[in-house]
């Protein structure tokens, strides 16, 4: 008999003992690392009348803590489709399992108590200078999954946004196109101090006939939405123009086309270091005609400026302009100049057609 009531009190000190480990386990929190790093779990916040331990410890959760990140569909999609914590957290009970990820995950190696879990963060910086972007997540009320974690990592500082990013189907760009949402271009929307357009010279083309393209020059009131990025894009070296673009009125030309800005046949204004094709070379134009062919040197013509005969009364692409002798001598093409006054009569035949 003795002996069976120091067997029952021992065991009483024994199962007291487990009880209270539990009860200050479930007070602590229980803290979870699946399926994402970290959430801590507390019994005493999910305390309701509505909720018995049976609510959860039914088919849900085992008794046993963390027993359940055993399980292989122990995963957030489980969650969103109703299973484990999103049986409640369904946005109907309680919030949703896809929004408000703050409220439950800590971050990644976090080991704090649950009194310590840090508040939702309304504005997250994306960058690092004064131009920095200030994102607030409640101006933007999508569900969580909407940008995580398929466009942004969800973890402070670790999505790198590069300015060749802008236009193209990534970060904030996915929903910032003008249509979903306002369009990227109009950069004061987002950035909390003035971008200044890039310094230092963008060279179009390579060699003597490059292009010095410098932003000071072209600051607008509009802004870097006049060009970027329906005209060129974000990224150096991604535009390619070619002459044929200089009369289709695209990329520079949209403005450059004598109505905004200085026309495009204004050769030196952007051409600085070009120079008129030498006699002979592979620029020298060549006319088939039925007496002897005609060639055209710009070198010998290089006295006048290119706006003499470009695009008027000649068009800038060869073969444009049809020339035919009697609308020459009526001071048409060539004979605008070659009237015998500004230079020799386009009569004088044998000063142009040559073997």
């Amino acid at each position: 008999m003795h002996k069976r009531l120091i067997l029952i009190i021992s065991l009483l000190f024994i199962t007291t003992g487990v009880l209270s480990s539990a009860a200050d386990s479930a007070k602590k929190g229980i803290l979870y690392t699946k399926p994402l790093e970290s959430v801590i779990f507390s019994h005493e916040d999910h305390a309701h009348k509505e909720f018995s331990c049976a609510t959860c410890h039914s088919g849900l959760f085992a008794m046993k803590a963390l027993e359940v990140q055993k399980n292989k569909d122990f995963i957030m999609d489980s969650l969103y489709k109703g299973k484990y914590c999103g049986a409640c957290h369904d946005g109907k009970k309680a919030f949703a399992a896809d929004t408000q990820c703050a409220r439950c995950h800590l971050g990644f190696g976090a080991k704090l108590a649950a009194e310590d879990i840090p508040s939702f963060k309304k504005t997250v910086k994306l960058g690092k200078s004064a131009k920095g972007v200030a994102f607030y997540h409640d101006k933007h009320p999508q569900s969580c999954l909407s940008c995580h974690p398929s466009l942004f990592v969800p973890q402070e500082g670790a999505n790198k946004i590069r300015m060749a990013d802008h236009g193209r189907d990534r970060y904030c760009f996915t929903c910032h196109d003008g249509k979903k949402a306002f369009a990227w271009g109009d950069c004061s929307r987002c950035h909390t101090e003035p971008v200044t357009a890039p310094r230092g010279i963008i060279s179009f083309g390579k060699g003597k006939k490059a292009v010095a393209f410098r932003h000071e020059t072209h600051q607008m009131k509009e802004g870097c939405k006049v060009c970027h990025p329906k005209l060129f894009a974000f990224a150096k070296g991604v535009a390619r123009i070619d002459f044929d673009d200089h009369l289709k009125q695209k990329s520079c030309f949209v403005c450059h086309a004598k109505k905004n800005a200085t026309a495009f046949y204004d050769c030196n204004r952007c051409h600085t270091d070009k120079k008129p094709p030498k006699p002979g070379g592979p620029d020298t134009l060549t006319y088939k005609t039925p007496m002897q062919n005609v060639y055209f040197h710009h070198e010998s013509h290089s006295e006048f400026a290119c706006t003499l005969c470009h695009p008027t009364p000649f068009a800038m692409k060869k073969g444009q302009t049809k020339m035919v002798m009697a609308e020459m001598f009526k001071g048409k093409t060539c004979g605008f100049c070659h009237n015998g006054k500004m230079a020799f009569h386009a009569r004088e035949c044998a000063r142009c057609h040559k073997k």
